[in-house]
């Protein structure tokens, strides 16, 4: 029986349940109502415990107040990712409507925002849907989304195509990272430890110290390490998922002149621990936590940032420049059968997987003045990124001996007769894009906003490729231009009312294969993706500011959607293109101040979608579950079409609410309890819609934590625990699509009591 039958009925249903979802969500928040995710700088709604804070977010080049920013976008306070025991963006899911981030053979992360992610993240030429900030400075490599997140102001979530809003265009969104900065007003300092099960160790401290009236620097450091989460059963005292890392920052803020700033900082993290816990959906037993593996997955990682921004008051308006360089290098090692195979005659092992990246980035942008009925911002961007990897693979059907799975030089010298696939790859990029924007207050009720955007990108590709024989070195270069825009209104109904409908377009660069020169149905050059947004949405605050509700809906018009496609000849898979997409759905974010010393937070979001077009492609899982590794007829009878199928990464409904509770303890302090819950419904991994390996199942869990802080004191005490009841949640089910066409499940960290101490002075 065809694998793919009744898959248009289980479809019908399924949109029809999500309709349904979409409004029963929609109608409970508006009941509720609210606003979004904590933040800075409170303007209080009330005296007591708990306040309703006024959010501050960078929306059209300025921070401004969220309900201000008529934009689709969340913020998270680094107090509120701290209580929650957030290390890093993996531990972001549950936090912002539409956003999924799942992991991707151990090092990669997929981040997705409304269901646009990166189905191409395998091909080095291609870069993410959803892209990553640190304080505006677009993070070339995708692998510095695994880090250590630090000293936080906040997280803010973009969703939505961003062309105008930062420096590198995107389809499904942004996420921006602010960092803590220097304060020119006084000496202060502290320092936090927690420590929790899994032997978990996490200390952090920071200084910040005024250099004279206009200089300060604040330096940080942090800490972490934890034992594994996962058990290996074929390699004595060795364990997965765990944590061991550095992570140091320092920065510089120099304000030489009452109209001039200048901001210094530099990061760094060092990283070396074991490999992502990755379990083979065949391994034979069935605890989650504890893997049949017998080669040892590793990780290191070396990541540092350094940016200045400059900022000048001049009389036209506010001229900003941006300037970064980057330099990140990874090492790992990957058990690719994800089996204990060797002990039994067969292997498929990565013993070397290098990665070494350095990019080099400006931005310069001039701002209007806030004054007036019009704001504009024009700018201009480049980018420079050399990425290299370097990947060698073993595999043999005789006993494994020593040695045999070591690794040798790359490229080899020799032979060996192990040696099943070898490739460096080097692509340089060169991106360079003008833009502006504007926003036209047309009456005291009614404002435009319209921008434009030019972008050049140029690649280069070098690379060398081994299938059972080296064949020449492969060189392409190439080159898109692109010319997005966006319109839009904004509708003041009252001053806490406002409504705004949005039009704009969003651009992805194409690229090459450098392994599908022959190839029957991979295309050698792969198409830009583009995506036409249309969102309409409203932003309120009710009964005296103690309530606020946002709500978006979206509808995306796709063509050409990028993902990764299997050949009907072996070795000569690639990127392709799906020549049309829709995705749709509705958000909503609410905060309720229900008393001085209660209340409740969280949102709704649900999303549905198809391919639209008939595109007929071959799946890798259904090739191997065939037995057609090299069997070419039977590979050709293997395309399916398509269209009709959902998109990858598209979660059918998330949903987050906190319940806080504060009080003062009689002459003793003040105590916060907060309790979480978080629903991630199920979503397809990958665009086959396979239902064997390519539907992760939904998961919800509970966290809760406590703090403590005494009066007059400068301690504060806190205890969380997260997933409460060890819900073994799947965060992701990765078929590789190259070489061993393994399907592996990853899956969220299992209950963690961590206790933590601040000091602040």
């Amino acid at each position: 029986m065809n694998i793919y039958s009744g898959r248009m009925e289980m479809r019908k249903y399924k949109s029809e349940v999500i309709k349904a979802s979409i409004l029963a969500g929609v109608s409970w928040g508006a009941m509720l109502t609210g606003g979004a995710v904590v933040a800075a700088e409170a303007d209080a709604a009330a005296e007591g415990p708990l306040v309703l804070e006024e959010i501050t977010v960078t929306a059209r080049k300025r921070d401004v107040a969220l309900q201000n920013a008529l934009v689709a976008v969340s913020v998270a306070s680094g107090d509120t990712l701290d209580s929650n025991n957030v290390m890093k963006m993996d531990d972001f899911n549950g936090f912002v409507p539409g956003l999924n981030i799942t992991k991707n053979d151990g090092a990669g992360r997929v981040v997705a925002i409304r269901g646009v992610g990166w189905e191409t993240s395998q091909n080095l030429s291609t870069q993410p849907g959803v892209l990553f900030y640190v304080d505006g400075v677009y993070i070339a490599n995708p692998l510095a989304i695994g880090m250590d997140l630090g000293e936080l102001e906040r997280v803010e979530v973009f969703r939505g195509p961003q062309g105008t809003e930062f420096g590198q265009n995107t389809t499904g969104g942004a996420i921006n990272v602010v960092t803590k900065k220097p304060d020119l007003n006084g000496f202060s300092g502290g320092g936090e430890i927690s420590l929790g099960t899994y032997n978990l160790v996490k200390a952090r401290g920071h200084l910040n110290i005024p250099l004279s009236d206009t200089m300060a620097v604040r330096a940080s450091l942090q800490k972490h390490s934890r034992d594994g989460f996962a058990k290996v059963t074929g390699i004595e005292d060795y364990d997965l998922d765990d944590a061991n890392s550095v992570t140091g920052k320092l920065a510089l803020a120099w304000e030489p002149a009452e109209d001039i700033s200048v901001l210094l900082t530099g990061f760094w993290q060092d990283s070396e621990q074991h490999g992502a816990a990755a379990k083979s959906v065949d391994d034979p037993i069935a605890d989650a936590r504890v893997l049949t593996q017998d080669y040892a997955s590793t990780f290191e990682l070396y990541n540092s940032q350094y940016y200045a921004v400059v900022e000048w008051k001049t009389p036209i308006g506010a001229l900003k420049s941006l300037t970064s360089y980057q330099y990140l290098e990874k090492h790992q090692t990957v058990d690719a059968d994800r089996l204990d195979f060797a002990t039994a005659g067969f292997y498929d092992v990565v013993p070397l997987w290098d990665n070494n990246s350095k990019a080099f980035s400006q931005e310069i942008n001039l701002s209007s003045d806030d004054d007036g009925p019009v704001q504009w911002t024009v700018g201009g961007y480049y980018l420079w990124h050399k990425n290299y990897q370097d990947i060698l693979e073993l595999v043999s059907t005789t006993p494994a001996g020593p040695g045999d799975l070591d690794v040798p030089s790359s490229p080899p010298t020799s032979f060996p007769a192990n040696l099943n696939f070898q490739t460096t790859d080097t692509v340089t990029r060169k991106d360079s894009a003008v833009y502006g924007q504007l926003t036209w207050s047309l009456t005291d009720w009614l404002s435009f906003t319209g921008g434009m955007r030019y972008q050049n990108d140029k690649s280069h590709s070098d690379a060398s490729v081994f299938y059972g024989f080296f064949g020449p070195p492969v060189v392409v270069d190439t080159s898109h231009n692109a010319f997005t825009w966006k319109a839009g209104f904004d509708i003041s109904l009252s001053e806490d009312n406002v409504v705004y409908v949005l039009a704009s377009t969003g651009y992805r660069n194409g690229g090459n294969n450098s392994g599908s020169q022959n190839a029957y149905n991979v295309p050698f050059n792969f198409k830009p993706e583009t995506v036409r947004s249309y969102e309409i949405g409203s932003k309120n605050k009710f009964f005296d500011k103690r309530m606020r509700l946002n709500i978006a809906a979206f509808y995306y018009d796709y063509e050409d959607y990028q993902f990764i496609a299997e050949d009907a000849f072996p070795f000569s898979g690639g990127a392709d293109n799906i020549p049309g997409a829709h995705i749709y759905g509705v958000e909503a974010e609410f905060s309720w101040l229900i008393s001085d010393k209660l209340r409740l937070d969280g949102f709704v979001a649900a999303l549905d979608g198809e391919f639209t077009e008939d595109f007929y492609a071959i799946d890798v899982a259904e090739v191997a579950e065939r037995g057609f590794e090299y069997n070419v007829p039977g590979r050709i009878g293997l395309l399916r079409n398509l269209n009709g199928n959902e998109p990858a990464k598209l979660v059918s409904l998330t949903s987050r609410m906190s319940l806080t509770y504060a009080t003062e303890i009689t002459n003793k302090g003040d105590l916060t309890v907060r309790g979480d819950y978080v629903y991630r419904g199920d979503f397809e991994y990958r665009v086959f819609n396979n239902p064997t390996v390519d539907k992760v199942p939904s998961y919800n869990i509970v966290n809760l934590n406590v703090q403590y802080k005494p009066f007059d004191s400068r301690f504060s005490f806190s205890l969380t625990a997260s997933n409460l009841f060890d819900k073994d949640g799947v965060n992701s089910r990765f078929t590789n699509p190259y070489g061993s066409y393994r399907t592996s499940e990853e899956y969220i960290p299992p209950r963690e009591v961590v206790g933590s101490v601040k000091v602040t002075f």
